[in-house]
């Protein structure tokens, strides 16, 4: 299956614009994960359930001044554990490999 960078937005509803990450949260031993994200400063959450793998790179020499990520690219992948999210942001890169995924916002 070919990656579609652009899926994000069709499922938000919006043009293609900036993203950012503010903040990631690992719970229930990892198999939750709960991205908090901004489209053109208007926040929305992508929360991955049932995860099976997580796989977290550095990239670069991020420090305490870093309050969010810009995202490069996103990868949404495939529910069931069929095919892996892939996150990259100018401060990591991550693999999720999931059950479930749903994006929640309120506007």
């Amino acid at each position: 299956m070919a990656a579609d960078h652009t899926e994000i937005f069709e499922l938000l509803g919006v043009e293609v614009g900036a993203l950012t990450i503010q903040r990631v949260e690992i719970s229930l031993w990892g198999t939750e994960v709960q991205l908090d994200c901004a489209y053109e400063g208007r926040p929305f959450q992508i929360l991955f359930e049932d995860v099976r793998s997580l796989q977290w790179d550095v990239r670069g020499h991020p420090d305490e001044r870093d309050e969010h990520a810009e995202l490069i690219g996103i990868f949404l992948g495939e529910r069931d554990h069929r095919a892996s999210a892939i996150i990259v942001t100018d401060v990591c890169e991550i693999a999720i490999l999931y059950g479930d995924m749903m994006i929640l916002k309120e506007w």
